[in-house]
């Protein structure tokens, strides 16, 4: 027997998260926004979504594993760049209207899920809302029937999710909160619901000023803390609210923390590599450029420094300060940076 599950309908006033929980979390994402601000040059070039290794197998029959991985990389590029256009989209739109949320109409946001989905192996379809009634099963066979039925009914649940979002007084942190686990139980897409979700709370704190870009490893901490996620999401469609917010807070308490050690250890990792390259001009001019992206190319940084790349590159390569990236022909990386930006939530503090 499936249980329903009715979508979240907050007042706009409506405060979830509790103090402590919010207490913490808000220190934790100012510690993250001041160690960027000391490390990073640009945070948002810093956004890289983790490659999804998880796959529905009944979609990939016909395919090499080649191409799954060709696809798997293209799909991780596609949803950095609508990652950064959601971003991007948010703030414009906060200094168009600095008295009101940023919040994405239902048409955008089918849009911007088309774009998070397009080239994923494992989704068919171009995206946008879903044609028929939603069902989710839990890894422990427990099943769930989402109530908002498709077709009319879950545009009104959309235009009111809007409504809601641009007019609501709630707090920054419970704003997202609750209109990440709104979204979560109207579940208005076939697949990626969870993704979609994730980016906009994200792009909630950014437009708030509690953080300076997409930095948080929500998924990864998701992935550690599945049933935990799955149980508070059932909690607040049953009016439990609190149990989401709680959730939500501790989530974003441990993932800025995570990110804060990331960011300050690749920090070290490049202070290093220009004690050991020398101080040239030329040389310090490229590795500075290491502070506002990860992987840079020749073409990349002759935009960006005031001497010719080129020899600089073919120096530090003999040398071994940079490498070639494993996956993106012509650009290069410090050989140790992916080690550090790619470890996992939780595995950082083993």
């Amino acid at each position: 027997m499936a249980r329903r599950i009715t979508p979240v309908v907050p007042p706009l006033h409506a405060e979830v998260v509790p103090a402590a929980a919010r207490a913490s979390a808000l220190a934790a994402l100012a510690a993250l926004t001041e160690t960027a601000r000391r490390h990073l040059g640009d945070p948002d070039l810093f956004h890289r979504p983790r490659y999804r290794l998880k796959m529905h197998h009944r979609h990939l029959a016909r395919m090499t594993d080649e191409q799954v991985t060709a696809q798997v990389a293209e799909a991780a590029e596609n949803r950095a760049e609508a990652g950064l256009l959601a971003v991007h989209s948010v703030r414009a739109e906060r200094a168009e209207h600095p008295r009101r949320r940023p919040c994405f109409t239902p048409d955008a946001l089918a849009e911007l899920h088309g774009m998070l989905v397009t080239a994923d192996p494992s989704i068919p379809g171009a995206g946008g809302f879903r044609r028929a009634t939603a069902r989710v099963t839990w890894p422990d066979g427990r099943r769930f029937v989402i109530a908002v039925g498709a077709g009319e009914e879950l545009r009104d649940h959309m235009r009111r999710w809007y409504e809601w979002g641009i007019r609501t007084t709630s707090p920054p942190l419970d704003a997202a909160a609750l209109s990440m686990v709104r979204l979560l139980t109207i579940h208005p897409f076939p697949d990626a619901n969870g993704r979609t979700a994730r980016l906009l709370a994200e792009c909630d704190l950014v437009a708030a000023g509690l953080m300076p870009g997409l930095m948080l490893d929500i998924e990864g901490w998701i992935e550690h803390h599945r049933a935990e996620h799955d149980k508070a999401v059932v909690a607040a469609a049953e009016g439990l609210w609190t149990v989401w917010g709680e959730l939500f807070a501790r989530t974003v308490t441990d993932t800025a923390r995570h990110r804060t050690a990331t960011i300050e250890a690749y920090g070290a990792l490049i202070d290093e590599a220009a004690d050991h390259a020398g101080r040239d001009a030329a040389t310090s001019a490229v590795l500075a450029c290491f502070r506002s992206s990860p992987a840079v190319s020749a073409a990349w940084l002759r935009e960006r420094v005031p001497h010719d790349p080129e020899p600089v590159l073919e120096r530090l390569l003999a040398e071994g300060v940079l490498a070639p990236h494993p996956r993106l022909p012509g650009a290069l990386v410090h050989p140790g940076s992916l080690a550090i930006l790619d470890t996992p939530y939780g595995d950082l503090f083993a």
